[in-house]
C-alpha cells in the first residue's frame, strides 16, 4: 500500500468526522474547526488515494505539549498507520524541549495502552479530570 502524508492545517474536515464517528469518539462541529485548527500547533493526515484514512494533531503552549485525536479509520487499522501518524508527531515534538507531553487514550483498549508504550508512553497515576 502506498500512503500520503500530509502535514498541514488544510485538512479534510469531512473525512476526519468521518473517522471520529466511525470509531465512537463523534464528529467535531462544523463551528468547532476553526478553533481547533486555530488552537492545534500541528496537525498530520494519512491518505490513500486522497482520502484521509488517519489523523493526528498536537496543542502546545512551548512548555506542555498535548496529543489529541490520534485517529485511524476502521478499514485500515492495524496496518500500521497509527505509527506512521505517532512518528510524524514525534518528529514534530522532538524538535521542542516540552516539559511534559501527553496523551488520553481508552484505558479499556488495552492494545492502545501497548501501542503508545512503544513509542516511549507511560501511565501516570497523578492526573485527574474535572467532571461535567
Amino acid at each position: 500500500m502506498t500512503y500520503q502524508i500530509k502535514i498541514s492545517k488544510d485538512i479534510n474536515i469531512q473525512d476526519i468526522n468521518e473517522i471520529l464517528d466511525l470509531i465512537g469518539w463523534g464528529a467535531y462541529l462544523e463551528d468547532q474547526w476553526p478553533i481547533i485548527k486555530d488552537k492545534s500547533t500541528f496537525m498530520v493526515e494519512v491518505l490513500q488515494d486522497n482520502k484521509t484514512i488517519g489523523f493526528a494533531r498536537v496543542v502546545d503552549d512551548t512548555r506542555m505539549c498535548m496529543i489529541y485525536d490520534v485517529c485511524v479509520h476502521p478499514r485500515f487499522q492495524k496496518k500500521g498507520i497509527g505509527t506512521l501518524l505517532m512518528q510524524e508527531v514525534l518528529k514534530y515534538i522532538n524538535d521542542y524541549n516540552f516539559a511534559t507531553i501527553s496523551l488520553f487514550y481508552d484505558m479499556n483498549n488495552k492494545g492502545l495502552e501497548n501501542f503508545y508504550r512503544k513509542f516511549g508512553f507511560e501511565l501516570i497515576p497523578n492526573a485527574m479530570r474535572l467532571k461535567k
